[in-house]
């Protein structure tokens, strides 16, 4: 007796991890099921929420400093924040970050950010920064006058177009 053809598919779906539920699934979601059991178990690794403290630094200057790689005289920043145990994460653009890539004052300063580490990378998605001043949290923000809009962008004001102030006062215990 010749095996079905329905048992031959209905096996493959059991093999694959897709079970009866196989048959219901997108090409999509089947390309990735197919693609194998690596892929899917990486896009449920879950991303950890961490808060970190140190200072921006330049990670290409920094690898160049402790490990003598090859550094172009003319060469593009990567930012990253380096924390006090010397741990490099590299910063990616966003809207929380946008001062950290656009205002060296906020650069120099030391920082304790709150963000999300990408599984798999040392690449940070800040969600929120503060700096520290004499072991001192302060709020760190921009602030435009005329229209009394504080933002976290070094842009010029939203409403207005003039410039926006960099303000850095104490912050209360309700900031944190």
């Amino acid at each position: 007796m010749k095996p079905r053809r329905f048992s031959l598919v209905f096996l493959r779906a059991v093999l694959l991890g897709g079970g009866l539920a196989g048959f219901a699934r997108t090409p999509q979601a089947s390309a990735q099921t197919a693609a194998g059991s690596n892929q899917v178990q990486q896009l449920q690794v879950p991303v950890q929420e961490v808060q970190l403290q140190g200072r921006v630094v330049c990670l290409a200057e920094e690898m160049h400093r402790q490990h003598g790689t090859e550094l172009p005289t003319r060469h593009q920043h990567i930012w990253a924040l380096k924390t006090t145990n010397g741990v490099c994460y590299t910063l990616l653009e966003g809207k929380f970050s946008q001062a950290i890539f656009q205002d060296e004052r906020v650069r120099a300063k030391e920082l304790r950010v709150k963000g999300r580490l990408l599984p798999g990378s040392q690449a940070l998605e800040l969600t929120y920064f503060r700096s520290v001043k004499n072991g001192v949290l302060q709020n760190l923000y921009y602030y435009c006058e005329i229209c009394a809009i504080s933002t976290v962008s070094p842009e010029p004001c939203a409403c207005c177009q003039a410039p926006v102030q960099l303000i850095e006062k104490p912050a209360t215990e309700r900031d944190e």
